[in-house]
């Protein structure tokens, strides 16, 4: 579970003691002076324990290591739980407890560097033998992230050589902070809802479900052909016409653009990364409290054939619960895939009618994509940023004219 380290010093005490071990030791022999074998005596149970304190060291002391994740908002705080068990008859006491803590995270009293993707934490601590010890470590969650505790080294005093022992642990530790993105407001969203064929009953709505029928009622002209039901219209000695279930589709679709094009045309990271994905969770956040299902794209690559990252559609809190967690986990170096290619590989998945939403610019070339979205009755939206805000309105035609 220990890696265990040794200072330089460290082995030239053991040598040095050894040495005089050997010196009286000759001395007592040659010229048969008892006081001699008396230090050769001392120096050898010196060395005996010496040699067992190296070898219980590190073997007997142990951490909990518990496979957690602790989800907060910025600016909240927690108490970070770091138990550990000193098995062994020898203590060690005077010593320092070290760990890199991941930049989301902050442990506000005892940091003693920041930089830019770790914290140093520094924590004075003395394990004495046959106890456990359970320390408290208060932690504030800083930005959104997330955040592993690294490099666990315990450093402390030789007990017989006073000499620094150094105690690097091993296994990787389980417990992981994930800091979700906080919500900024979107105006408008609000207003960005129109009824399409779906699978949500509704009172009045255009649209119906074939497969949920509900009856049947006298023909009118106006009705069509294919929808008479000629075994109730043989019964009833006149045409009958069926009636179906009206249904709306309430569903939304966040198709989120974290890079931004140069004059080249070279795709790099957008400056703004952490309000677009505010601006994402603020919108999940709308969804989530009316009840509709949505679904999120984000062009940051990862393993798989989706050119980016995916939520399926889903709905409620347990779904929210998993859109903040997704855009916790969007590295601010990751890797992005040109966002039509994400365009592209998520129309052909609309397979009805849907409310698309659109976080971020939009590239040359995106304009035909979302022309042909229109033609199939989808209905395109973009978040615009201000000096005054975000706010969510229908594609104009100079911003379409410009993607093309």
């Amino acid at each position: 579970m220990w890696r265990k380290v040794y200072g330089a010093e460290h082995y030239k005490s053991f040598e040095y003691t050894a040495f005089a071990l050997v010196v009286f030791l000759l001395m007592g022999v040659i010229f048969q002076i008892p006081l001699a074998f008396i230090a050769v005596g001392v120096f050898a149970a010196y060395l005996i324990i010496y040699k067992v304190y190296d070898n219980q060291t590190g073997r007997q002391l142990a951490v909990k290591n518990p496979t957690k994740t602790v989800k907060l908002f910025p600016g909240e705080e927690t108490v970070f739980t770091l138990e550990m068990e000193n098995r062994s008859i020898f203590p060690m006491i005077n010593g320092e407890l070290q760990f890199k803590l991941g930049a989301a995270m902050k442990a506000y009293k005892h940091t003693r560097s920041d930089e830019d993707y770790w914290k140093q934490v520094n924590i004075p601590l003395s394990v004495l033998r046959k106890r456990k010890l359970r320390m408290e470590i208060p932690v504030i969650a800083e930005h959104r992230g997330t955040s592993r505790i690294n490099n666990i080294t315990y450093l402390f005093p030789h007990l017989f050589s006073f000499n620094t022992v150094s105690l690097k642990y091993q296994p990787f530790y389980r417990t992981e902070f994930v800091v979700f993105p906080k919500p900024l407001a979107v105006h408008g969203a609000e207003e960005v809802f129109h009824m399409f064929p779906g699978t949500s009953r509704a009172n009045l709505s255009p649209f119906e479900d074939i497969q949920s029928p509900l009856g049947t009622r006298d023909y009118n002209y106006s009705d069509p052909f294919h929808r008479i039901n000629w075994k109730a219209s043989v019964k009833t000695q006149g045409l009958q016409t069926n009636i179906y279930e009206k249904v709306v589709d309430m569903s939304y679709v966040f198709l989120v653009n974290l890079g931004t094009e140069n004059r080249m045309h070279m795709s790099k990271f957008n400056e703004n990364l952490e309000n677009l994905l505010s601006y994402t969770a603020y919108l999940s956040q709308y969804a989530t409290e009316k009840g509709f299902p949505y679904e999120i794209y984000i062009n940051a690559r990862r393993p798989g054939r989706i050119p980016g990252v995916h939520l399926e559609e889903g709905e409620g809190k347990a779904h929210y619960g998993n859109a903040l967690e997704m855009l916790a986990r969007i590295h601010k170096q990751s890797v992005i895939t040109p966002f039509n290619e994400l365009l592209y590989h998520a129309g052909k998945n609309f397979y009805n009618p849907k409310t698309i939403i659109l976080v971020g610019e939009l590239p040359a070339g995106a304009g035909e994509i979302v022309q042909s979205w229109r033609r199939a009755q989808h209905t395109v939206y973009q978040v615009q940023e201000t000096d005054d805000g975000a706010f969510v309105q229908p594609m104009a035609r100079d911003v379409m004219k410009y993607a093309e």
